[in-house]
């Protein structure tokens, strides 16, 4: 077995913008954006009653809102939409309220949703570290979230996502389902006991999945309640990890990317399916995800199931989104890059 992932000298030198460090951290940044959400006034919106909530951001920025949607799907009594793009949905009007969401706060896209949702009279929270975005918001009088500097988009998730979260607890958009946090939170904290770096391969769950997954291209699928989930670990994938990636859900998948299996071995031969599972999807579902296990059991390299821990949404949701980002963090570290940097993304931000 390779052991490079028992050497922490090997694995800090490769991961020389600290990705392991900010995840080392996560469960205290939770803590500290629901601190620091709770204090920022929220003004008029705080009274004001709304026929739609819009999450509106890109990349990294965008999934604390998927989440939300993901958590509140039984939950909220308004519709919950996340916009990705240049323009928000033709909805939008004064009874809309708008988060948008940009770390760096240079986001185009997500200022271009900014100036329309300013122009429809939209009531607009802003969540990001500054930039232009940051400017808009105190020239416009909006009420600002502020994230820590010194992340990377996609490791900002625990203040992207809390900031949010506690600010649909504030509004009353979330009620029951507030008392799951601290659940969520200790399980990410025990996680992290079992997944940090100085845990050997034998002992660490991360490790050795990254381990499974190195020289293969892997697919995420999960169930309705993780679709998010799967996309956040093909998205680290991607970018920690520096590999193509896909993801899909169910039972949407089981309706097409099933016959994916029926494909040509050459194709096949490299894949490695990742299966997020919750021990609450019904008997139905479930039956369902083994028989597609089984269509591709005989030609691919790897079939992995993930199980999300503990009992509420919250808590399954950021288990398998913290594992994964260990998980995308370790694979990288494998392929020997830094899981923070952003060439190519960077490069495309020049055109």
């Amino acid at each position: 077995m390779d052991t490079t992932l028992n050497d922490i000298n090997h694995i800090n030198a490769f991961d020389e913008s600290g990705m392991l460090k900010v995840l080392e951290r996560f469960p205290e940044d939770c803590h500290a954006a629901i601190i620091r959400a709770q204090k920022v006034p929220l003004g008029s919106i705080s009274s004001k009653r709304f026929s739609e909530v819009v999450f509106a951001g890109m990349g990294g920025s965008s999934l604390g809102g998927k989440l939300i949607i993901d958590w509140l799907w039984k939950e909220c009594d308004v519709p919950l939409v996340l916009s990705r793009g240049y323009h928000l949905p033709s909805f939008v009007n004064d009874e809309t309220l708008v988060f948008t969401v940009s770390y760096s706060g240079n986001t185009e896209e997500t200022l271009s949703m900014l100036s329309e949702a300013l122009r429809v009279g939209a009531s607009t929270i802003t969540v990001t570290s500054g930039g232009t975005m940051g400017n808009i918001a105190m020239e416009n009088g909006l009420p600002m979230i502020p994230l820590p500097k010194g992340y990377r988009p996609r490791s900002a998730i625990s203040h992207q996502f809390f900031s949010l979260a506690t600010t649909m607890h504030k509004l009353g958009f979330i009620k029951r389902l507030w008392v799951e946090t601290s659940e969520a939170l200790k399980t990410i904290e025990s996680l992290r006991d079992e997944t940090s770096i100085d845990v050997p391969i034998d002992e660490n769950i991360a490790k050795k999945i990254a381990l499974r997954l190195r020289d293969k291209m892997p697919i995420v699928y999960g169930s309705s309640l993780l679709e998010g989930v799967a996309y956040r670990l093909r998205s680290q994938l991607n970018e920690n990890s520096k590999v193509p990636s896909g993801s899909g859900s169910f039972p949407e998948a089981f309706h097409n990317a099933v016959l994916g299996s029926e494909g040509h071995s050459k194709v096949l031969e490299n894949l490695a399916i990742l299966l997020l599972r919750d021990n609450e999807d019904n008997d139905g579902i479930n039956i369902k995800i083994e028989k597609f296990k089984e269509c591709f059991t005989p030609k691919v390299k790897e079939i992995i199931d993930l199980e999300a821990r503990g009992s509420g949404r919250l808590s399954k949701i950021l288990s398998l989104v913290y594992l994964g980002d260990y998980i995308s963090t370790y694979l990288g570290v494998l392929y020997g890059h830094d899981p923070s940097t952003n060439l190519s993304i960077d490069k495309l931000k020049k055109v």
